[in-house]
């Protein structure tokens, strides 16, 4: 089981979009800890509560 995400988001449109989480069937109670910007990018770091 993973206990801490990290994810970047790039601005950038898809259509659509990706589905980031295909095997969590149930929803997962996160904590964001730390943000970071740069170049016009997002990156977020979130833990399991």
């Amino acid at each position: 089981m993973t206990d801490k995400f990290y994810i970047t988001i790039i601005p950038t449109i898809l259509g659509e979009g990706i589905r980031l989480f295909t095997h969590y069937e149930k929803e997962l109670k996160l904590r964001l800890n730390s943000t970071k910007q740069y170049n016009g990018m997002i990156d977020l770091m979130y833990e399991k509560r």
